[in-house]
């Protein structure tokens, strides 16, 4: 009959039976790292390339290349919207 899930970490941390640094170290819950905290423009990079269109000039800190994916994305997209019919 051995125990279910997680082996208690869990349990003994909400009973306050043991410290969490001690369960840690004993592998029963994981403690986690800080996150590395990213500049704007390092955050507007990480969008996708075909969605970079949407983001606006004047909003500032844009990802390199900006310029040049948001003017490719316009020539390819020129053709499909000359297409398109009004119902």
């Amino acid at each position: 009959m051995g125990t279910v899930g997680l082996e208690g970490g869990p349990l003994l941390m909400f009973a306050s039976a043991m410290p969490e640094w001690l369960m840690a170290r004993m592998g029963k819950v994981y403690r986690g790292r800080p996150m590395r905290i990213k500049r704007r423009k390092e955050l507007l990079a990480t969008i996708r390339k075909p969605h970079w269109r949407y983001l606006r000039e004047d909003a500032g800190d844009l990802p390199d290349g900006w310029a040049d994916a948001v003017a490719e994305s316009a020539m390819a997209g020129a053709g499909s919207v000359a297409e398109l019919k009004i119902l």
